[in-house]
């Protein structure tokens, strides 16, 4: 009985899809956008989070819609993109699908919206 339990917990975490998104703190963003040097960002949150404050020049593209802008997004396949929402549940899922669709250079912004807020750096 055990051994099929632990058979089918390993299949079922082998299955998963491993997101090989990195991370990136407030800090070092915040210090890439002082230099010219901002990757793409994007927002996954919903449209009433991102009016509410968000990090300067980024892109909304709502978390369940992110299937529908790998197309629009090609062009930045092979740059750095970095996504975030509150929790970086949303921008997990997000850059999960985005992995799925060819792009390597996914970065999570490390805690999240409320991080960067924290740290008091500029919100639009």
């Amino acid at each position: 009985m055990w051994k099929s339990l632990v058979a089918a917990v390993l299949l079922a975490a082998t299955s998963l899809p491993a997101l090989a998104a990195e991370r990136i703190s407030p800090e070092a963003l915040h210090a890439l956008q002082q230099q010219g040097q901002a990757p793409l960002i994007i927002d996954v949150r919903s449209e009433q989070e991102y009016l509410q404050g968000h990090v300067p020049n980024a892109m909304l593209i709502p978390h369940e819609e992110i299937g529908e802008y790998t197309e629009s997004l090609a062009g930045h396949r092979d740059e750095r993109i970095v996504l975030y929402c509150s929790t970086n549940r949303r921008a997990e899922i997000a850059a999960e699908e985005l992995e799925k669709a060819g792009f390597d250079n996914l970065i999570l912004l490390e805690g999240a919206f409320p991080a960067w807020e924290e740290a008091g750096y500029p919100v639009e």
